[in-house]
């Protein structure tokens, strides 16, 4: 099937144009052909219409080659230009290639026309391919440059030495640098010795191992001397041929994270020590209705916490344990005084009644929000393995651990 070719052909002859036309019909083209005469014929054929080739004869009345090569440069379109000639010397013939001229055919061996138009139009495909590409890699850049300026974090490559080769504006602004100040600059020049000595352990492990730098916090200097709290991610960089050339990597600044998490710490210490007067209060009150048990719970609690660590409980819950023995016995207060205070040996019917403190206690702290299982505890502290406990016989697991210790 003959493909399809739209010529545009500066030729003054119509008998030459018809041979032209000829041999690439003979040659498997089918042309749609334009001729024009004139640089005006030409410019105006050149707007209206797109063209797969341009074939052009030298001399013509008022217009020449090297006047068309000329004109079709100002548009800077890429359409292929060939003279064809049938009075042209060698010279002139390198001259029109010089200027811009795709090759050149004598008319009298238009054997060559065709090959020379296959050629031509297949390296303007290959220059349209590569102008593509070339569009699409700055297009791609240019949304990728987009989306580092316009976030808030910095993006930073390096060497492998560590110095900056990149960065975002972001970056800047965080460390409070210029960037003709920053670029080249050494992560040492930012850092005091601990930062830089952990910076140059997480980069040496990454490139070491190949694997992307784990979430690290670590603190800059900025140019005016304040301190930064910064936190990054990073992995490293490689070239076409895989190896490692660098890092890069985002830095946030965290600086009001921290501060607001020192704020949370000392309010959640704050907060505790309030708890824990509340907890001693509570226990005075409970040794001051039984003084011949004053300090009994204080005892426990330290005997407990001692076990406890012994038997390497989590810090949180030993400071639970410790928090529910100072009150164990915190549901005397229910229990008369006349009792507690008895000298001599409880009757059946006194010793059920010191049993239910357990219960009481549990009643008086149920509703109370507590970090800790603090009320179960207390409810489950005289219940034992075997189920010979009280108040409700619990065997084995159905206590929690931490009433087991308090139990011992």
């Amino acid at each position: 099937m003959p493909t399809p070719l739209r010529v545009l052909l500066v030729e003054d002859s119509e008998d030459d144009a018809l041979l032209l036309t000829r041999a690439l019909k003979k040659n498997g083209y089918e042309p749609k052909v334009e001729r024009v005469q004139t640089a005006r014929d030409m410019s105006r054929a050149l707007e209206n219409a797109p063209w797969d080739i341009i074939l052009c004869d030298y001399h013509l009345p008022g217009f020449s080659g090297f006047e068309a090569i000329d004109l079709l440069k100002k548009t800077n379109l890429d359409i292929p230009l060939i003279i064809v000639s049938g009075a042209i010397g060698e010279e002139t013939a390198l001259d029109c290639i010089h200027r811009g001229a795709s090759d050149y055919i004598m008319k009298g061996n238009l054997a060559r026309l065709s090959m020379a138009v296959q050629r031509e139009l297949e390296e303007k495909k290959s220059r349209d391919h590569h102008r593509q590409d070339e569009e699409a890699l700055r297009q791609s850049e240019e949304k990728y440059r987009s989306i580092l300026e316009d976030i808030e974090d910095g993006y930073y490559e390096t060497d492998l030495r560590g110095n900056f080769t990149f960065f975002n504006s972001a970056l800047c602004r965080i460390w409070r640098y210029p960037a003709e100040e920053l670029m080249g600059m050494n992560y040492r020049q930012y850092t005091d010795e601990p930062n830089a000595k952990a910076l140059y352990k997480a980069f040496t492990t990454a490139y070491g191992t190949g694997l992307p730098g784990k979430l690290m916090d670590y603190e800059i200097i900025r140019k005016d001397q304040t301190r930064m709290a910064a936190q990054q991610s990073f992995t490293l960089t490689k070239d076409a041929e895989g190896k490692t050339t660098g890092f890069r990597g985002v830095v946030r600044d965290i600086t009001e994270i921290k501060k607001m998490e020192k704020e949370r710490q000392e309010s959640l210490e704050h907060l505790r020590q309030t708890l824990e007067s509340t907890v001693h209060a509570m226990a005075v009150t409970v040794e001051s209705r039984d003084p011949y048990t004053a300090g009994h719970q204080r005892r426990v609690a330290d005997l407990a916490c001692a076990i406890a660590a012994m038997m390497d409980l989590e810090k949180s819950r030993i400071d639970g344990l410790r928090m529910a023995s100072i009150i164990h016995d915190l549901g005397k207060i229910s229990i008369p005084t006349e009792i507690l205070t008895k000298p001599t040996k409880l009757t059946a019917i006194e010793f059920e009644i010191v049993k239910t403190h357990a219960q009481a206690g549990y009643e008086i702290l149920k509703d109370i929000v507590f970090p800790w299982p603090i009320a179960r505890i207390v409810l489950e502290h005289h219940e034992k393995i075997d189920g010979s406990g009280y108040p409700h016989h619990l065997k084995g697991d159905d206590t929690l651990l931490e009433s087991k210790i308090l139990t011992v």
